[in-house]
């Protein structure tokens, strides 16, 4: 009797007590998630696209990288965007795989082991890779939707003369010359503020560390929590460091001044000789969002000058200290994560088959005439629609025909 007792007893205390343990247990939240709360451009996604032919094959182990030409007018205002995307495929097997795009033309690149096709709105690709293959692409976009998912903003204005100096025009007299360079990236984001549990922060921090370590996208991010959620905005933008000339013909101008805007730049500035007015210059997008040459002398029957500018992503601050209280070291968390897939947006201007592998960019901005080639020549083989090699190929690969047998124009 008194063995039944205790038993029932005992049992009704862990009834009693199970609901209080089981509430007592801190929640599970995810940190904020990079495509809910960043915008979903870069890499470009157009809202249309004909439908693909196959499903998508490839077989992993992808490194992408790319090299955006951005053609300007002379006050800085895009004309032009073309993207050369090489992705290598590392390993044996079958691929087949679209890349979205608001292309107008798609041409083979350099060192391409296979050529593009194309459809509405995408770059296709298939074949065989005997354990590595190089696939790579000129793609023209269409500038309208293209233009805005760019990471830096340029600002030209020349004045001779007191006049504003045109496309074509030449002039001497006294010469003003305003350039503007801004980081464009910054966004607002939903984030939240808590306490958070120690271990799982630390944790979640090591894997985001390690995430940027080997260029790939972070993930297993959740942590438990020690209070409630506050909302909070958090302000995401990605450095970039720029580099590049300003030239005007030989000969034609005298500069006397260049005023370089020290308070919004880092390690940068800008070198004035022969006429080359030579710019470097890292840009955090927050802090430090823009700089300003202004250039002024003497001008001989000059024009507009030539403007090249290359700009990468930089490393991202990493603001999270041991000393730091946990509710700070979570703050620094979020932001570092969050600035981390920004920084992979932009490294990613075209989207990569394999959207969580390395990736990597390289955008030049150049003044060019509307129009002007930008790219090597080659014939328009590339930009045509070939669905009905698509459509033979998926039956070959059905049937288990190696794509590298396959007798295709595309192959």
């Amino acid at each position: 009797m008194t063995k039944r007792l205790l038993v029932t007893i005992g049992a009704a205390f862990v009834v009693a007590v199970a609901p209080q343990a089981a509430a007592a247990q801190p929640p599970v939240v995810s940190l904020p998630w990079p495509p809910a709360v960043l915008p979903g451009t870069p890499p470009l996604a157009p809202s249309t696209a004909g439908g693909f032919p196959l499903s998508p094959l490839f077989i992993g182990k992808l490194t992408c990288r790319e090299r955006v030409v951005v053609g300007l007018d002379d006050d800085g205002t895009p004309n032009a965007v073309r993207v050369l995307q090489t992705i290598v495929v590392n390993q044996l097997g079958n691929y087949v795989f679209a890349v979205p795009a608001p292309v107008r033309s798609v041409l083979p690149g350099p060192g391409t082991e296979s050529s593009p096709g194309r459809r509405q709105n995408q770059i296709l690709w298939q074949g065989f890779s005997p354990g590595r293959r190089v696939l790579a692409a000129w793609a023209d976009l269409r500038p309208d939707e293209s233009v805005d998912a760019l990471p830096l903003r340029v600002r030209v204005a020349t004045e001779v003369a007191g006049s504003p100096l045109g496309p074509g025009d030449k002039r001497s007299g006294d010469l003003q010359l305003t350039l503007t360079v801004e980081n464009a990236t910054l966004v607002t984001a939903k984030s939240f503020t808590a306490e958070p549990h120690p271990v799982d922060l630390a944790v979640v921090l090591g894997r985001i560390r390690s995430a940027i370590r080997r260029d790939v996208y972070a993930e297993g991010l959740n942590i438990r929590l020690l209070s409630s959620t506050t909302p909070v905005k958090a302000r995401v933008a990605v450095p970039l460091r720029v580099e590049g000339t300003l030239r005007f013909a030989p000969g034609t101008v005298q500069l006397g001044t260049a005023t370089f805007d020290p308070d919004r730049v880092q390690l940068g500035g800008a070198r004035v000789r022969d006429g080359v007015v030579r710019i470097s210059s890292l840009l955090d997008g927050v802090q430090r969002s823009r700089f300003r040459i202004v250039l002024r002398g003497g001008a001989t029957n000059a024009s507009t000058p030539k403007l090249e500018l290359r700009v990468r992503t930089g490393e991202i601050p990493d603001p999270v200290v041991a000393s730091q209280d946990p509710r700070t070291r979570l703050a620094g968390t979020i932001a570092l994560e969050l600035a981390y897939a920004r920084k992979r947006q932009f490294d990613m201007f075209l989207a990569s088959p394999e959207q969580v592998g390395p990736s990597s960019t390289t955008y030049v901005y150049r003044t060019a005439a509307a129009g002007a080639p930008v790219t090597p020549g080659a014939s328009s083989g590339g930009g045509e629609d070939h669905t009905l090699g698509w459509i033979v190929l998926g039956l070959l690969l059905v049937a288990g025909v190696p794509a590298a047998a396959v007798m295709w124009a595309h192959s």
